[in-house]
């Protein structure tokens, strides 16, 4: 008699690669009566599969609509390591997946934003950095004040148009977004280049005195403070206690 362990792993075989990898000795009913249920089954399964993929991706599913989203959702829950994979995080390669496909700048974009945006909403939670918070300093406690990315802090490059499916964010076609979460709502930032490369040097710069240089190699005296304040603002820093 296989173990259990061998038996279950025969049983997904079967579910995941068809009639095939029928295990013959493993249930009571006929081979006929028994492939009905697996089928019924394995069908529920890819249905669930298809439906995660839908809420994971509205936005994209409407840029791409629905007969072509469909079409590429199955052809992307069939490849063998998705099916291994657990259905809460079944979506987490659909960009490279359409990038392999050349489904175009827009719709990679997109999908990298949505999935950021659940990444985001999955996060730890944390006390984000207020302007209040560093009002009263003087210069050398600014300076020395630490810093830390707020866990929630996403960061996405570019590389084509916004989608119209992100009208809300106006028709600037930005270098980068950042997705934040300060307290309970997520939302989307639109970034400059300058914005976005002191956004991925917060987790380097350990103080707030690192992330002004930084600033300040990537603009001038005038704006560099205005772009860590922005940050502030949309909540990308954490509040780091003691």
């Amino acid at each position: 008699m296989p173990s259990l362990a061998e038996s279950q792993a025969r049983f997904i075989a079967c579910l995941q690669k068809g009639p095939a990898h029928f295990p013959d000795d493993m249930f009571a009913e006929d081979r006929t009566r028994a492939l009905v249920g697996l089928k019924a089954h394995a069908n529920t399964i890819s249905h669930a599969r298809l439906v995660a993929l839908e809420h994971a991706y509205p936005k994209l599913h409407a840029h791409l609509g629905h007969e072509v989203f469909h079409a590429l959702s199955r052809d992307y829950v069939e490849q063998d390591q998705i099916l291994l994979c657990d259905i809460n995080g079944i979506a987490d390669d659909f960009a490279d997946f359409l990038t392999d496909r050349d489904c175009g700048a827009s719709a990679i974009d997109l999908a990298k934003i949505e999935w950021a945006w659940l990444d985001s909403y999955r996060s730890a939670d944390a006390e984000p950095l207020a302007l209040a918070d560093i009002a009263t300093l003087a210069e050398a406690e600014l300076l020395a004040f630490p810093v830390a990315p707020h866990p929630a802090l996403r960061l996405i490059t570019l590389s084509g148009p916004l989608s119209p499916e992100l009208a809300e964010l106006g028709e600037t076609q930005p270098p980068a977004l950042m997705v934040a979460r300060p307290q309970a709502q997520i939302l989307l930032h639109p970034l400059t280049a300058a914005e976005h490369g002191i956004a991925k040097k917060i987790s380097e710069s350990a103080t707030m005195g690192n992330l002004l240089q930084y600033a300040l190699e990537l603009g001038d005296e005038a704006t560099a403070m205005q772009h860590i304040v922005m940050l502030i603002q949309a909540g990308a820093l954490a509040r780091i206690e003691g």
